[in-house]
């Protein structure tokens, strides 16, 4: 503990020689907690600097936290700091006042917007999180001395490369807080030049509080990372990962909420809890495929449209592609690597498809016999639920159940029985097929498609709600050997509704 307060006192030491070679010693950034409370603001500005009064408030939700391991002292625990973990007391605030460059105030947004004319001062609000540590004065002198050079990039790299990791993740911050990318990437990238699952977890914790360009990627990443060391994921192709990936034993899942850093010294503990804003962001950039569409809207199926001499009998894998009829945007891929086997569903064409990967969304699991078909979105197997904390993933959730009445002559279109999830509702809805009526004189079944069909097949269909036959709830039509016109309306999903198509025109062990 010793050595831990005398590093502290030499890092505060520099913190001031820093301060007083900027703007010498009777203009050096000053506590406000050291200041009477009549003058808690002190007026220091004058023609060539700004005072930035600092005021940090640290929520009580505990976020992370370092702990020293020392299995010699009966497994006492010490709290530790480094470059990005700070234990404060709860709800501990936290004040300072720095200076800034007169001509940097209207120059950088966030400084001309606090500033206060009549007190020629500015006021910046920071909000913590209990674990992750606060931009400090040097981090904010930094930015400024990296402010004034950013449009020379060799000089950002030289001034960046040469500070140590704790300014880097200061940077990062004040990029952050400024709204600054330039600062991001480059502190981003210096940051990441040689990861380690303690840096990668850290700068989770920091581009997430702090609501960084990075922080979904960081949070997709983490995520990988979980689902390849519980074995779902079988391969990680994210360059960034490739020497954490060597490490994953140093980690650990304690339920709820809890990821775990094991490194011989220290615990890195993180509470998930903070990851919950993207766990919904997440959710709700994939509710264009997941929830139910707004109104009747016509698409088109393609099977194997990179291909488009290929036919059904063709080599696997088949690749089915669903499109907008009016403005051809392409919204999903569906991969079948085998016959039989299940087919994904992917929200981009990938180079290599691979399940649980970024671009996964679900697949169609079937029976033997290709007459059940269940839907399932992205979901870790259930199986692995206790290898997961909150907000990290979830478990997978039931979309759709299809049961296929076999037609081994394939004479009369496809009979469904289909329940579905309305994730609006949280309800299960029922759809079946509208049976076509037999016209004897041509010797053939009937039903009318209203052009949405050009070739007669067993692959055109339509279903409604059980006791309702005059409203359509989706249509199915054959125009060519390997495209298909797909019109649905609410409450069907996009995801569901392809769902749905390429069920039906994939093969099946019992009909063609």
């Amino acid at each position: 503990m010793k050595q831990q307060i005398d590093l502290k006192l030499l890092q505060q030491q520099r913190e001031e020689r820093f301060q007083k070679s900027l703007f010498g010693a009777n203009q050096m950034t000053q506590s406000v907690d050291d200041k009477p409370a009549s003058s808690k603001v002190p007026l220091l500005s004058n023609e060539n600097f700004v005072q930035i009064y600092v005021k940090c408030t640290i929520t009580p939700e505990f976020v992370a936290q370092k702990e020293l391991r020392d299995d010699n002292v009966d497994n006492e625990i010490d709290i530790v700091f480094d470059d990005v973990i700070e234990n404060e007391e709860l709800g501990m605030k936290k004040e300072y006042n720095v200076f800034v460059e007169r001509q940097l105030v209207q120059q950088i947004k966030l400084l001309k917007q606090n500033y206060i004319e009549k007190q020629d001062l500015i006021k910046m609000p920071v909000c913590g999180s209990n674990g992750i540590r606060l931009p400090e004065e040097q981090d904010l002198l930094l930015y400024f001395e990296f402010f004034k050079i950013r449009e020379n990039s060799t000089e950002c790299q030289l001034l960046i490369q040469s500070q140590d990791l704790k300014s880097q993740y200061g940077l990062l911050i004040c990029g952050c807080l400024f709204n600054d990318e330039i600062a991001q990437d480059l502190a981003f990238k210096f940051l990441t030049k040689k990861p380690t699952l303690e840096i990668i977890m850290k700068l989770l914790l920091v581009t997430v509080h702090y609501e960084s360009k990075y922080q979904m990627y960081m949070y997709k990443l983490v995520k990988q990372i979980l689902y390849f060391y519980n074995g779902i994921l079988k391969e990680i192709t994210d360059p960034l990962l490739n020497e954490v990936t060597q490490n994953l034993k140093q980690l650990s899942i304690e339920k709820p909420n809890i990821i775990r850093v094991n490194a011989k010294n220290f615990s890195l503990k993180i509470n998930t809890t903070f990851l919950y804003p993207l766990y919904k962001q997440y959710e709700k950039e994939r509710a264009q495929v997941f929830k139910p569409i707004n109104e009747y809207t016509q698409f088109q199926v393609l099977r194997n449209a990179d291909i488009p001499d290929q036919t059904e009998d063709s080599e696997y894998p088949h690749i089915y592609i669903i499109k907008k009829s009016s403005d051809q945007q392409q919204y999903l891929y569906g991969i079948q690597l085998e016959a039989h086997a299940e087919i994904q569903i992917y929200d981009n064409k990938c180079e290599k498809y691979q399940k649980y990967n970024d671009s996964y969304l679900g697949c169609v699991e079937r029976n033997i016999w290709g007459t059940s078909m269940v839907v399932y979105d992205d979901g870790y197997p259930e199986s692995a639920q206790l290898q997961f904390p909150d907000w990290i993933g979830q478990k997978r959730r039931r979309l759709m159940k299809i049961e296929y009445e076999t037609n081994i002559m394939a004479n009369e279109p496809r009979y469904f029985d289909t329940v579905f999830l309305n994730l609006d509702t949280k309800q299960w809805e029922e759809l079946i097929t509208l049976r076509p009526h037999y016209n004897q004189e041509k010797d053939c079944y009937q039903l009318n498609f209203f052009g949405q069909s050009k070739i007669a097949s067993a692959r055109n269909f339509q279903l409604i709600k059980a006791g309702d036959d005059k409203t359509i709830q989706l249509l199915h039509g054959k125009m060519e050997a390997n495209s298909f016109n797909l019109d649905f309306r609410p409450p069907l999903s996009i995801l569901q509704a392809f769902a749905i198509s390429m069920v039906s025109i994939s093969s099946k062990a019992l009909v063609s």
